[in-house]
């Protein structure tokens, strides 16, 4: 059974494929659907998880899950789903 559930469609598909032309070294989750979401039409980008708006922290759902499976097959690159303080460690 594949890890990809959700069909995604075309124009993110074309998305994932760019973005990871340039930021296959990028590990972090957050910095990659950023990406991705940035030239998807809002129509697409709403399939995405939000924020919880309480603790600002992101939970994936399926359709998020399904991306992060499709850009690690392209890119060999383990995306890591990080807690809000961790990625605000990481900015230094």
């Amino acid at each position: 059974m594949s890890k990809r559930s959700h069909e995604i469609p075309a124009r993110v598909l074309l998305q994932i494929e760019e973005v990871a032309s340039y930021a296959f070294e990028c590990d972090d989750w957050v910095t990659i659907k950023k990406e991705i979401m940035k030239g998807c039409p809002s129509s697409l980008r709403s399939l995405f998880s939000r924020r919880d708006p309480i603790t600002k922290e992101q939970v994936p759902n399926d359709f998020d899950r399904s991306v992060i499976s499709r850009f690690e097959e392209i890119t060999g690159q383990n995306l890591v789903i990080r807690t809000l303080d961790e990625r605000r460690e990481l900015k230094g």
